[in-house]
């Protein structure tokens, strides 16, 4: 009975009440629906961006994979390269120099320093000259090269400090030559270096003493040795370092004499034979007894000039180069 009552009831037959209700019906679910959404966190942009441990573990398993198929790729092609005959590409050669290690890339890289690089050996008897008295003739026979190819005073052209050495009469014959200006005379004594600078590097040597019994009262000392110089250089003067490091060659007899097989004044240190050759240097200067780098010389510098006899030149154990350097 109710149920009919509600369906004839005058504001249901009335199509704009209808109508009105509705809307006012819809109006009430969307603001119901905003006050949800309101309530509700938006959490579906960070969740779209979340990986879960199995996904990363299995994204590292493919990035790992692919890393090693580029490795295996490349070392596939290098074994081919190898395998097919073609010789290996040369390792770039490097230009220019060092002038904090001039010696780098000469033959004189391993060579000692100064004295350090000869080797003397210990004192034995020879002849009528004690273990002793060797041993003293050893010593001034190095004291004579050190004074002759490292002293400062030498290699500004003051032989003062050699003539010091030797015994009177040696040191009046050789006075006159070993106190004037530069000539190829007197570099047969000492190493004369001329406006080219050296750099603070010690020359390096190579060499040995050897003593042997002469005259009574007489023993021979003999000197064979290298002594590599390193010069200063303008940037671009040289592309090498064998462009600033020429190499002095000597072979030299000390002779030791004593009373009373001699008089008082051969008593000592004198000279004897000598022999020498002279290897990338600047030949203009060298043909007046002054000892340059290679590329000083006047025509211009000579890039890597080779030297004559190499080996011979920096091996003081083989003979002497038989050809002049400067051809």
């Amino acid at each position: 009975m109710e149920d009919s009552r509600m369906e004839t009831h005058p504001d249901l037959l009335d199509p704009e009440w209808r109508s009105r209700a509705e809307r006012d019906a819809r109006r009430g679910a969307k603001k119901e629906l905003r006050q949800r959404r309101k309530q509700t966190p938006r959490r579906r942009f960070r969740r779209g961006f979340r990986m879960s441990r199995g996904r990363r573990v299995l994204v590292l398993f493919l990035a790992l994979t692919v890393v090693l198929l580029v490795a295996a790729t490349i070392v596939v092609r290098q074994l081919r390269d190898t395998g097919s005959g073609q010789p290996p590409k040369a390792a770039p050669v490097p230009v220019g120099v060092d002038l904090d290690r001039p010696y780098d890339r000469t033959p004189a890289a391993t060579w000692g320093e100064g004295l350090a690089g000869i080797i003397v050996p210990p004192g034995q008897a020879v002849g009528d000259f004690t273990a002793e008295e060797v041993d003293a003739a050893y010593r001034k026979a190095t004291e004579a090269i050190a004074a002759a190819r490292l002293g400062s005073r030498a290699l500004g052209g003051d032989g003062s400090e050699l003539l010091a050495l030797l015994n009177p009469n040696e040191r009046a014959r050789l006075e006159a030559t070993l106190t004037s200006a530069p000539t190829v005379e007197k570099g047969k004594y000492l190493t004369l270096i001329g406006p080219n600078r050296l750099l603070p590097a010690r020359p390096r040597m190579i060499g040995s003493l050897t003593a042997k019994a002469a005259r009574k009262g007489e023993l021979i000392v003999h000197a064979s040795y290298v002594t590599a110089y390193a010069f200063d250089v303008r940037p671009g003067d040289a592309r090498s370092p064998v462009d600033i490091v020429p190499f002095v060659r000597d072979e030299e007899d000390y002779m030791i004499r004593k009373e009373p097989s001699f008089a008082k004044g051969d008593a000592g240190l004198g000279l004897g034979d000598s022999a020498g050759f002279t290897s990338r240097m600047a030949c203009d200067a060298i043909k007046t007894g002054v000892l340059a780098p290679q590329y000083a010389d006047k025509g211009g510098p000579v890039y890597g000039a080779p030297a004559v006899e190499e080996a011979a030149t920096y091996d003081p154990t083989k003979p002497l180069p038989t050809r002049d350097a400067c051809g």
